[in-house]
């Protein structure tokens, strides 16, 4: 964790929001300094606070002795065998190193404690700093979103940078039941690599990895935009790396137009289809078959990864072509589907004419 990082975050917070997190830790700490208060209570009764306060010290120094032995192992191994690595020291090297030094110095101190005093102060050990720990790791998620959203969305953004990427004219079609679509590509020089894009969500911008965004789609470094006349235009924050090895940020939003709009072609062949423009493939269904009602059997573009394609290649493009198609036989029909916020979702479908 960096802790810098966060502790930038947490100043950059509302006061309210702050006051949450300040509230949040009291509370832990609280319990920490009841638990410890409870134990010196008890061993000052017995004659053996200081005892005690040497065994608390030996605990300071094990507990990030034993994570570091479980965790730094573990860390190093990847794949399923790093699982097995953390578990087989969780279970082993662990408790060793935790129970085996309040048990070895415990006994050896003046006046000794007895085994079983050991072993409870090895337990209650565990709640005391096992609790700040916990509370660290669920706080981990929570401060790493703030941290990326104070990082996206700056007080003082920096100077305006022309977009690298070549905007390409924008277009607009008329389709079936979706109504007035328009679409844009942004092609990338030779030597740039795009490495994020982040989406204006209100007030707010989002990183899209990880998220549905139909209204765009990658292709390598290149971007594709396609949505309707019903949605705002996306609104786009490039981040890349030129071929100089320089880093940039851009913004971009197409601005629609009213011009006269042809049909969006949609081309059917033995091996495949054709669209007029790329298509964010989560928009995409197509039908290899028909169901007892005549229906098509509608498959996601998505679920239907072929052997050479990647999956951050999010588009449907001109001349998408099945692998399999002499097996499975031409499509039948091919659906995108458009949906609105707090609206219906509208599909077009395009149909195979002939055999």
């Amino acid at each position: 964790m960096d802790m810098s990082r966060y502790i930038n975050t947490l100043q950059a917070l509302p006061a309210s929001e702050q006051q949450t997190w300040v509230t949040v830790a009291a509370l832990v700490l609280a319990v920490v300094l009841l638990l410890l208060w409870l134990e010196w209570r008890h061993f000052r009764r017995q004659h053996k606070a200081g005892s005690w306060l040497a065994l608390r010290m030996v605990s300071l120094l094990a507990a990030p002795l034993a994570v570091l032995t479980v965790l730094g192992p573990a860390r190093a191994v990847s794949g399923m065998e790093s699982l097995a690595v953390f578990y087989g020291l969780l279970l082993t090297a662990g408790p060793l190193i935790w129970f085996g030094s309040h048990f070895g110095v415990g006994r050896r101190l003046s006046p000794a404690l007895s085994s079983g005093e050991c072993l409870a102060l090895a337990l209650s050990g565990l709640l005391v700093f096992g609790l700040p720990g916990f509370a660290l790791f669920q706080a981990a998620g929570p401060l790493e979103a703030a941290a990326r959203h104070h990082e996206d969305n700056p007080g003082t953004p920096g100077t305006p940078v022309p977009l690298a990427h070549a905007v390409q004219p924008l277009q607009r079609f008329n389709m079936p039941v979706a109504g007035a679509v328009f679409a844009q590509s942004l092609i990338a020089p030779p030597g740039l690599r795009l490495e994020r894009v982040d989406e204006r969500s209100g007030e707010l911008w989002q990183d899209t990895a990880g998220y549905d965004h139909p209204a765009f789609c990658r292709q390598g470094h290149d971007l594709h935009l396609m949505w309707t006349a019903r949605e705002q235009a996306p609104r786009l924050r490039l981040h890349w790396v030129g071929a100089d090895g320089q880093r940039q940020v851009a913004e971009h939003q197409p601005a629609p137009t009213e011009d006269s709009a042809p049909e969006f072609a949609l081309g059917f062949r033995p091996d495949g289809f054709d669209v007029a423009a790329p298509v964010a493939r989560i928009r995409v269904f197509f039908a290899l078959t028909r169901g007892a009602d005549g229906k098509p059997n509608y498959i996601a573009l998505g679920n239907a990864m072929q052997a050479g394609e990647r999956l951050q290649d999010e588009c449907l493009m001109p001349g998408y072509r099945r692998a399999a198609w002499e097996r499975e036989g031409p499509a039948l029909a091919v659906a995108l589907v458009f949906r609105h916020p707090g609206g219906t979702p509208r599909m077009a479908e395009f149909f195979r004419s002939g055999p």
